[in-house]
């Protein structure tokens, strides 16, 4: 299975994996932003990169907003992020590549970092209303990460691609 994301700022993901640590639960690998849900994919990791690159050449960095705590069914504890437009436009650019493993997050997927999995409603519920704001209001994503998922489900990071790239190249060539 292959995923699209952005890893937050290193001091943002340290402090979720503290908060994890903390209150003993945990996500699915480190701390990421999903740009598209999970999908996977019938030929080459090459050939996925490069579409990957083409499809992010027309999409410049874009601030992401940090908002509260909230939970989804099923026991998941989640930090919502708010991209805007450019976020939006993105997600909806890289929906084409494949379809999505499952339809986890339904057709209006909510931007989040998820911080726990697989607690109960109610657990989830209550340690979301514990947990302290995030120590930064936003971050900027000026990349995306292509990964899959190794046989121990563990995230394997294949490459790191700029946004757009194209109009950095553009800017370059006319110095």
């Amino acid at each position: 299975m292959y995923g699209i994301l952005a890893w937050p700022p290193q001091d943002l993901s340290e402090w979720m994996e503290e908060l994890a640590d903390e209150y003993g639960v945990s996500g699915y690998g480190p701390p990421h932003l999903n740009l598209r849900q999970p999908f996977k994919w019938r030929w080459s990791k090459e050939a996925l990169r490069r579409g990957v690159e083409g499809i992010l050449r027309g999409h410049e960095a874009f601030r992401v907003r940090l908002g509260g705590w909230r939970t989804f069914g099923g026991g998941v504890v989640y930090l919502r992020a708010y991209g805007g437009g450019p976020f939006e436009r993105l997600y909806r650019a890289l929906e084409p590549l494949a379809e999505p493993e499952h339809e986890i997050e339904g057709p209006s997927y909510i931007p989040h970092l998820t911080l726990a999995l697989g607690m109960g409603d109610e657990a989830a519920k209550k340690l979301a209303e514990k947990l302290p704001q995030p120590p930064r209001g936003s971050f900027t994503v000026k990349e995306v990460a292509l990964v899959s998922d190794d046989d121990d489900g563990e995230l394997v990071e294949i490459a790191r691609l700029p946004l757009g790239q194209a109009t950095s190249e553009k800017h370059q060539n006319k110095r």
